[in-house]
């Protein structure tokens, strides 16, 4: 965790609450993905939508990633930060006909086909060659929330293996679109590897009885993080179990991660505005609600809440932490064990990188949080994004 005096500097700086990411942990973590995967002709394409952050999108532009998004106005970011269209890859079930003609014109690096009806679209307005790759959904089991479950077949996302050899079948007789890999993304905050051995292996198998030869096979994303509770996807497993599979495809590897790079790189911080007691329960009132962090109400997430201030000969209180949000379910922690706070004093909720600011809203009107970047060169300054 980063020094608790660089957040008591940015809260004295900023106010409260705001989102401050350390970039310099998220060159270390991209850095980390590309030597795990030196054996193979590896990409990683950042995956947009876990924080847009144009300031966290310029760093990943200078280390050379690629980046996948998911609406045009993700595409208009990471253009905004210099990524050219030949290093994005474009995802997402809803693509529009002025969508699609513009990734077209501009030569994307790949569009990954959601649907029959897509490709049966970009067929039809397609001028020029543009490369895709068809996204399969396995029916597998991410063992997630079912929320951030994509691979199972009552999920609206990709196409059943059948679907996909009728693409395939279609792909091979147009003139432009040329068939280039395949894609698989089945859930998000994965931590056990068995569903990605599951996953890889049926679409390996589907390639191999279709014979085709493919450039990429994109793996999608889904890594999981430990967010205190001691889950985390084990990357020792990962490489035992399905780098001889990926050997097996032959081709270019691409994985789309975005939480995993990101979300440890960021921290809420919050201010005490009231302790407040019933009969019943104690209640820690901060500054920050679900409109700032929507993911404890929206699934039930848990992040780690920390003390920023001191903590010795504090008796230990069990409280409910909430925040001023005109709804029950604007609660960030129930029966948290933790040092009683005085009023003004602040805590920071931790590994808020990814689905944080990105998600937030104005929500009754509450102040959005500011984003603060952090590195050790240019130590604390605001977002430019």
């Amino acid at each position: 965790m980063l020094n608790s005096s660089i957040l008591l500097s940015a809260a004295e700086r900023f106010g409260t609450p705001f989102y401050l990411y350390d970039v310099d942990f998220i060159t270390e973590r991209v850095e980390r993905v590309y030597r795990f995967f030196k054996q193979f002709d590896f990409h990683l394409a950042y995956a947009v939508k876990a924080n847009f952050n144009l300031d966290i999108l310029k760093r990943l532009n200078e280390l050379g990633t690629m980046v996948d998004i998911v609406s045009f106005g993700e595409y208009e970011q990471v253009r905004k930060a210099g990524f050219t269209p030949d290093r994005i890859v474009v995802n997402g079930n809803c693509k529009s006909s002025g969508e699609l003609k513009h990734y077209v014109s501009d030569g994307v690096f790949c569009i990954n086909l959601d649907s029959f009806e897509e490709l049966l679209r970009l067929e039809k307005l397609a001028d020029k060659p543009v490369r895709v790759a068809i996204r399969v959904n396995p029916d597998v089991d991410p063992k997630t929330h079912p929320h951030i479950a994509t691979g199972l077949k009552e999920n609206k996302f990709g196409v059943d293996y059948e679907t996909a050899e009728r693409m395939v079948q279609l792909i091979s007789k147009s003139r432009f679109i040329r068939l280039v890999g395949l894609h698989c993304h089945i859930g998000s905050q994965i931590v056990e590897v068995g569903p990605f051995k599951e996953a890889f292996e049926s679409m390996r198998n589907f390639a191999s009885k279709l014979g085709l030869n493919l450039e990429l096979v994109n793996l999608g994303g889904g890594w999981g993080i430990d967010y205190g509770d001691g889950r985390q996807l084990d990357l020792n497993e990962y490489e035992k179990e399905i780098f001889p599979i990926l050997k097996g495809f032959g081709a270019k590897v691409l994985l789309e991660l975005g939480r995993w790079i990101v979300a440890p790189a960021g921290f809420l911080v919050t201010k005490v505005e009231y302790v407040k007691r019933t009969k019943n329960k104690t209640f820690i009132v901060v500054d920050a609600g679900m409109s700032h962090l929507i993911r404890p109400a929206l699934y039930g997430a848990k992040h780690r809440i920390e003390p920023l201030y001191p903590t010795n000969h504090r008796p230990t209180i069990v409280a409910d932490v909430v925040g001023p949000v005109c709804e029950s379910a604007d609660t960030f922690a129930k029966g948290l064990k933790l040092p009683e706070p005085k009023e003004g004093e602040l805590v920071v909720i931790r590994d808020v990188g990814a689905y944080g600011y990105a998600m937030s809203s104005h929500y009754n009107l509450l102040r959005k949080a500011p984003e603060v970047i952090y590195s050790k060169e240019n130590y604390l300054r605001a977002s430019s994004a």
